[in-house]
């Protein structure tokens, strides 16, 4: 009997050391399947995996990324054509990191409160391609995350509370 395409992705971010649990999507949502997914390590990065109603031959990736309130204050204190230029800078990285990756802004590019990113696969590349090429997208994905978090620290940094302390932390 040939696997489910939703067991095999279960199966492989477990074996990479992924939390997985079912996702409770309320009715309506337009979600067939789905997962939510934490990143081993500390901090963990928190993403979803669904299957929409309307899309069966394919699943996203999904990740949304609130602006901190440090930098949403940092931000705030900027005229509107140099926040532009600092989100421009940021999303630039990003799409540089993931071409495929679907990037929003909300509520806009000049005052943003949430950056929301999206990466589309087919259930036949993963069939075909398997499991190397699905975390190759995973990493692709979370690498996207990375570069518009290091980037908000580029343009207006702000240290954890916790770097004074030297403490063991695994991040990918």
């Amino acid at each position: 009997m040939r696997e489910s395409v939703q067991d095999l992705i279960v199966k492989w971010l477990m074996e990479e050391s992924f939390t997985t649990r079912k996702l409770e999507a309320p009715p309506g949502a337009g979600i067939k399947w789905g997962i939510n997914v934490t990143t081993p390590g500390n901090p963990g990065v928190n993403f979803t995996v669904v299957n929409p109603v309307d899309k069966p031959d394919r699943y996203i990736l999904a990740l949304a990324i609130v602006v901190s309130p440090e930098h949403a204050r940092e931000l705030e204190k900027m005229k509107p054509a140099e926040r532009l230029r600092v989100m421009n800078s940021i999303l630039s990285k990003a799409l540089t990191v993931c071409i495929d990756c679907k990037i929003m802004v909300q509520p806009n590019i000049v005052i943003p409160q949430t950056i929301t990113v999206n990466m589309e696969f087919f259930e036949d590349e993963l069939r075909s391609y398997g499991k190397s090429f699905f975390l190759r997208l995973v990493w692709r994905f979370l690498n996207t995350y990375l570069a518009i978090v290091s980037g908000f620290n580029e343009w207006m940094p702000v240290p954890p509370p916790s770097t004074d302390k030297l403490s063991p932390q695994t991040f990918i």
